[in-house]
């Protein structure tokens, strides 16, 4: 083989060489861009989910001492503070529509075992609250007020157990997310 020869191979090898380096840390960059996307994607996703989680169980609590307080109000109340006690359930009222409407985001934001959760949570929370106007328009009436003292803590007490359900499915729906690219 001459010089000339070898010359056009080794330059022929070389732009070979060099365009097939090129193609390799062009593909790993992608690569690398795609992934960095990806975890940053998942990341904010899991952020997004964890703010309406995190509001739901805070207006639920919320929502749940209010009951109690209308709850404390009316079991005590004596025909002159039925208006003071109906004050707190409409309060308990505002509250429990405040868990409906975090409710809302995590319906979109969420997983469906999420959801799941949080419309049993808020369905327990509006039965307590319901529970609350049919005792206090007896009381009105000066009808028995024990079953509903009794009903009303029984759903209170629902209420609460959904609420620990709904926590326990958030977080594991948050502990199940990707956190690497694959």
């Amino acid at each position: 083989m001459d010089a000339g020869v070898a010359a056009i191979l080794g330059s022929a090898v070389g732009v070979a060489g060099t365009t097939v380096a090129a193609v390799v840390a062009a593909w790993s960059t992608r690569w690398q861009v795609r992934s960095q996307a990806y975890l940053e994607h998942h990341r904010w996703r899991r952020e997004v989910r964890q703010a309406a989680y995190s509001a739901l169980i805070t207006e639920a609590v919320a929502a749940e001492e209010g009951l109690r307080g209308a709850w404390t109000a009316l079991s005590g109340a004596g025909p002159v503070h039925l208006e003071e006690a109906m004050e707190r359930i409409r309060a308990a009222e505002n509250l429990v529509s405040a868990a409906r409407r975090a409710a809302s985001t995590v319906a979109v934001e969420g997983s469906t075992a999420v959801v799941e959760s949080a419309d049993a949570l808020t369905t327990a929370l509006g039965i307590a609250l319901s529970d609350l106007f049919s005792w206090h328009a007896d009381s009105l009436r000066g009808a028995g007020t024990d079953t509903w003292r009794d009903r009303h803590a029984a759903h209170v007490l629902e209420a609460r157990a959904r609420l620990k359900d709904f926590t326990g499915s958030a977080r594991a729906a948050l502990d199940d997310e990707p956190c690497s690219a694959g």
